[in-house]
């Protein structure tokens, strides 16, 4: 007889057993939840560590190639006198200023496809110039010429005639704010709980610049009677008004009437360098349109007023805005002729039209600017009577070759960016070396 198999008996877990694992899976999920914060906390402090390193590493580069870029510059300005400055160079190309090439020639150094944009517009094969670029980060230059804008210290430059710098300068402030879009600027509560009109705020900063206590008096251009009291000193941080010439364009903030908002709208058009003459060459419209009032004719000075201002002369200020875009003016003499008869322009473009054409059909100008009526303005001073003298264009005016410039540099490395800004004298002697030029202002941001 065979015996029966039987099934052997599977071991019975206790009750404690069980227990054992469940508390092991308690105390690894218990370190887990420990453990996962401080990893975390650890791989967020490496990767803020690490790029702040980069960043470090970046700002150092750009901090180099702004250094670079100021070089750089200087070269240009070298340029500038010693070529373009040259009655030679002026005869042969005619008048030219670094503002207008240097933006493409520091290209060339600045960006990867600068060498292609300055080959395209020269005409020449600009791969001769890729190996000039910055492989890591670039650059972007402009240049400024200062004799081109407002500058307001000489609102202290107070003279009783008729070349009155400062009354010029605040009729060119005037007209600078007298657009009807700038309006909300001055219906607006200051933070002073104030108002300010625009002739308020033109004699608040000539109050400041100039070197008396007396009131500016804006239909004179002049300080005549009265004391200063803009309470100054009584303001939570109280100041003295400077009563002097200004060091930047920045302490406008602390003339009364003047906040950000006006700034941001007009503060690229002022600057403390420079004289007060007016350069055509650089000028903005409303400074050319100042400077034609100034030497209008008497038999058109009627065009000069009111509405007319707007309608008869500033159309002539920007066409010459327009016509020294390219070329820029070599006498008072030539701006003279232009004004009189703007016309003579837009006839070499008629005449480049039809040789092309061939055909001198009207149709084929349909599409050219109207040019503007012609005024008639005089060089030099006259006297319509024994107290009625005119300065003429030479006494407001000049075209002559820059020397001081502002330059930007935006350099842009990876995650950072930054602005350089700075002002250089051409012709300022140096003190501790031979020759000219100096930097007036640096800042970095």
């Amino acid at each position: 007889m065979g015996a029966d198999l039987v099934e052997p008996k599977k071991p019975r877990r206790s009750a404690n057993s069980s227990g054992q694992h469940g508390i092991a899976v308690l105390l690894v999920i218990a370190c887990l939840a420990i453990l996962a914060p401080f990893t975390m906390s650890f791989n967020y402090q490496a990767r803020v560590d690490w790029q702040s390193a980069v960043n470090v590493r970046d700002e150092v580069s750009a901090r180099h190639i702004q250094r670079g870029a100021m070089q750089l510059s200087l070269l240009l300005f070298e340029i500038q006198r010693m070529v373009f400055n040259q009655k030679q160079f002026r005869d042969f190309m005619g008048t030219m200023d670094i503002t207008q090439v240097a933006p493409y020639l520091m290209s060339v150094f600045g960006t990867s496809d600068g060498a292609e944009g300055l080959g395209a517009l020269a005409g020449v094969d600009g791969t001769v110039f890729k190996d000039l670029a910055l492989t890591e980060g670039s650059f972007e230059f402009r240049v400024y010429a200062e004799s081109g804008k407002i500058n307001v210290n000489c609102l202290a430059n107070q003279k009783d005639d008729a070349t009155n710098p400062a009354a010029r300068t605040m009729h060119t402030l005037d007209a600078l704010m007298s657009p009807q879009i700038y309006n909300p600027l001055f219906e607006e509560e200051k933070s002073d709980g104030q108002y300010y009109t625009r002739q308020e705020i033109l004699a608040a900063m000539a109050d400041y610049v100039d070197d008396d206590r007396q009131r500016f008096d804006v239909t004179r251009g002049i300080s005549l009677g009265g004391n200063e009291n803009y309470r100054y000193a009584e303001l939570a941080d109280p100041y003295l008004a400077r009563n002097g010439r200004l060091d930047s364009v920045e302490e406008l903030h602390l003339v009364q009437g003047i906040d950000d908002d006006w700034m941001a709208a007009f503060g690229h058009e002022l600057t403390v360098y420079g004289d007060c003459l007016v350069n055509l060459n650089f000028a903005s419209a409303e400074q050319v349109a100042s400077v034609i009032r100034y030497s209008i004719s008497e038999e058109d000075r009627w065009k000069t007023e009111g509405e007319n201002f707007i309608l008869r002369v500033m159309p002539v200020a920007n066409f010459l805005v327009q016509y020294r875009e390219f070329n820029l003016f070599e006498s008072l003499e030539q701006v003279k002729d232009i004004i009189a008869d703007p016309s003579q322009f837009m006839t070499m473009s008629r005449g480049l039209l039809g040789s092309q054409s061939g055909a001198a059909d009207d149709d084929d100008y349909v599409n050219l600017p109207v040019p503007p009526d012609g005024l008639k303005t005089y060089i030099r001073e006259k006297r319509m009577d024994s107290t009625n003298p005119q300065p003429g264009m030479e006494g407001v005016a000049t075209v002559a070759p820059e020397r001081i410039y502002t330059i930007e540099v935006m350099t842009t490395v990876g995650n950072v960016t930054k602005r350089f800004t700075a002002v250089y004298d051409m012709q300022y002697p140096r003190s501790q070396s031979s020759g000219k030029g100096v930097w007036l202002h640096v800042r970095e941001d």
